[in-house]
């Protein structure tokens, strides 16, 4: 079936896209990505911890919109050497083990640039001002911000000026409070991921009331009763503000939440 009638996950999951190591993607420890995937808001942000697959989701879904949705991109890391080793290390190698993606990138592909159709995806590092003005865009991808310089953000956010789409999406694990990606985080919707105890209290996982640190496992906030990994599997997403009230859809993703991580 063509990309142009399936939606991102039929696509996905159709295709078996793969990993950069060659390992199918995974779903059943990370549902808590399943609506992520899904989430084509124009304006996202997602505060998350390290080694969640975030950044595979966020290629993936690059290819998708240049494909679908005709936009051209940008995909803004902090350095210039991020920028070659993400694309070499990352981007090439999942192109490699996916002929769907091969496909996509067969007229255009250097480590700056991967043509999809007539649009482009453009891999950036954001302390070079020079490369900010140099390209027009549709969607910012914005990895790791905040370890990216803050200003060129802003310059990069202005090649959006002239596009009747305008998106920008935002995702790094946080360093401040009102800085970077908590900065957007406090302008969206909040999402919490919500899972039940055995004795149905629902819940997100928090330090340190989630843990208990003694006997070593995570626990329910309410009763204290031992929480599995199925527990921990099987969630939903929910906003902590509505969404009328925010300029971005927003999710938190911490370690708590990732059944490959004991207590």
């Amino acid at each position: 079936m063509s990309i142009v009638k399936q939606s991102i996950l039929g696509w996905l999951l159709a295709e078996g896209i793969k990993t950069e190591t060659g390992v199918l993607l995974e779903v059943k420890d990370h549902a808590f990505m399943l609506e992520i995937y899904r989430d084509l808001s124009p304006k996202q942000v997602i505060m998350k911890a390290a080694q969640v697959t975030m950044s595979t989701c966020a290629i993936l879904k690059a290819f998708w919109v240049a494909k679908r949705e005709k936009m051209d991109l940008i995909y803004l890391l902090p350095t210039d050497s991020d920028r070659n080793t993400f694309v070499g290390g990352k981007v090439n190698r999942m192109i490699a083990q996916n002929p769907e993606l091969l496909k996509l990138v067969k007229d255009k592909d250097s480590v700056e640039q991967k043509q999809v159709d007539d649009n482009f995806i453009h891999f950036r590092g954001s302390w070079s001002q020079k490369a900010a003005i140099m390209v027009p865009s549709d969607l910012n991808i914005y990895d790791e911000v905040d370890s990216s310089k803050q200003s060129v953000i802003e310059m990069y956010s202005s090649r959006l000026q002239h596009s009747k789409h305008r998106w920008e999406w935002y995702f790094s694990h946080p360093s401040a409070a009102g800085f970077g990606v908590d900065k957007y985080w406090q302008l969206s919707d909040q999402k919490h991921w919500l899972i039940k105890c055995g004795n149905g209290h629902e819940q997100y996982l928090s330090w340190p009331d989630s843990i208990d640190q003694e006997k070593e496992f995570y626990q329910c906030k309410v009763c204290k009763a031992q929480l599995t990994n199925k527990n921990r599997r099987q969630g939903r997403w929910a906003r902590k503000k509505g969404r009328e009230q925010a300029e971005y859809s927003g999710y938190w993703i911490s370690l708590l939440m990732c059944p490959w991580v004991s207590a």
